[in-house]
C-alpha cells in the first residue's frame, strides 16, 4: 500500500507539473492570439482606409469624365486610340488631321492592327513607309520568312513585311515612292503611279506602272514585274542566285539595276560595290548609297 500511494503521489506530481506547463503554453498562446487579433484589427482599419482612398479616386475620375462629356471634350490619348483604329494607312491618318512624321497603328483588316512609320512631310505627305535605311545599324540578310513578316524598328532602320505590303497594296490602287540620298548629301527620287504586289503564292510578285523622278530616266526596278527572292528562296531569272551573291531580299529578275537591302557600307567603302544598296540610274553599278526609303500611298491622294 506504501509503494502504491508512493507511485500515486510521483504521478500525481508529474500530472500537476504536466498541468502547470500547458497552463503556461496556453497563457502565451492567449498573448499571441491577442497580438494576432490587435494586428488584423489595425490591418482591417488601413484596408478601410484604402478603399475609402480608391473610391475618392473612382468618384473623382467619373466626375472628371462627366464633365468632358457634357463640354464635348475627349482626353487627346483616348480620341487618338479612337481614331487610329479606324485607319488603313498613313494616308487616312493624314486626311483626318495627323498631319506629323511618327509612328501609328493602323488596320490591316477587320481583326489585326500594325504599327508603321507614316512620312507627312515628303510630297504631299499620307506616305506609309515600308522600308527605311539610314546608318546600317540592322541586318539585311535575312530568311523568306523574316522578309515575310517584316524585321527592324518601324522608328529606325527596317522592312515593313511582304505579307502586310500584300495585304496594304490589295485593299486600293497605291503609288510608290522611293527616296534615295547619296554620300555627298544628294537626294533624288523615282516614283511610279501604281505599285502592289501578289500573295505569298505568287511569290510576292511586284507590279508597276509609269516611273517619274529624279533618280534616273530610266526605272532602276522591273516594270514588267518580278518575283521576290532572298538567301533561302530563289525566285529570280539567273542561274547564280542573285539574293546570295548581291545579298539581302530583293525583286532581282536576272539580278538586275538596283537593290536596296544590299549590304550596307560607310562612306570610304561605298564605291566599287556590286552588293551594296544599288540604284543604277541614279549612281551607277557599283556605288551603296547612305540612305533610302520606299513608301506607298493611294493612287487618288
Amino acid at each position: 500500500m506504501q509503494e502504491m500511494e508512493s507511485r500515486h503521489r510521483e504521478e500525481l506530481e508529474a500530472l500537476r507539473e504536466e498541468k502547470e506547463s500547458l497552463q503556461d503554453l496556453v497563457g502565451r498562446q492567449s498573448g499571441v492570439i491577442r497580438e494576432l487579433e490587435t494586428q488584423l484589427g489595425r490591418a482591417t482599419g488601413n484596408n478601410t482606409a484604402l478603399q475609402r482612398q480608391q473610391q475618392d479616386l473612382m468618384d473623382t475620375v467619373h466626375s472628371l469624365l462627366n464633365l468632358c462629356s457634357k463640354e464635348g471634350v475627349v482626353p487627346n490619348s483616348t480620341k487618338r486610340a479612337d481614331e487610329e483604329r479606324k485607319f488603313r494607312d498613313c494616308a487616312d491618318l493624314f486626311q483626318a488631321g495627323f498631319n506629323k512624321n511618327g509612328v501609328y497603328t493602323i488596320h490591316m483588316n477587320m481583326l489585326e492592327t500594325k504599327k508603321v512609320y507614316c512620312n507627312m512631310e515628303s510630297a504631299g505627305g499620307g506616305w506609309t513607309v515600308v522600308q527605311h535605311r539610314e546608318d546600317g545599324s540592322l541586318d539585311f540578310q535575312r530568311t523568306w520568312k523574316e522578309y515575310k513578316m517584316g524585321f527592324g524598328s518601324v522608328s529606325g532602320e527596317h522592312w515593313l513585311g511582304n505579307e502586310f505590303i500584300y495585304l496594304l497594296t490589295s485593299q486600293r490602287q497605291y503609288s510608290l515612292r522611293i527616296e534615295l540620298t547619296d554620300w555627298d548629301g544628294q537626294q533624288a527620287f523615282s516614283q511610279y503611279d501604281r505599285f502592289h504586289i501578289g500573295n505569298e503564292k505568287h511569290n510576292y510578285r511586284m507590279f508597276l506602272k509609269t516611273h517619274s523622278g529624279t533618280a534616273g530616266r530610266q526605272s532602276s526596278l522591273v516594270i514588267h514585274g518580278a518575283d521576290f527572292s532572298t538567301k533561302d528562296v530563289d525566285n529570280d531569272n539567273c542561274m547564280c542566285k542573285c539574293a546570295v551573291m548581291l545579298t539581302g531580299g530583293w525583286w532581282f529578275d536576272a539580278c538586275g539595276p538596283s537593290n536596296l537591302n544590299g549590304m550596307y557600307y560607310t562612306k570610304g567603302q561605298h564605291v566599287g560595290k556590286l552588293n551594296g544598296i544599288k540604284w543604277h540610274y541614279f549612281k551607277g553599278p557599283s556605288y551603296s548609297l547612305r540612305a533610302t526609303t520606299m513608301m506607298i500611298r493611294p493612287f487618288d491622294f
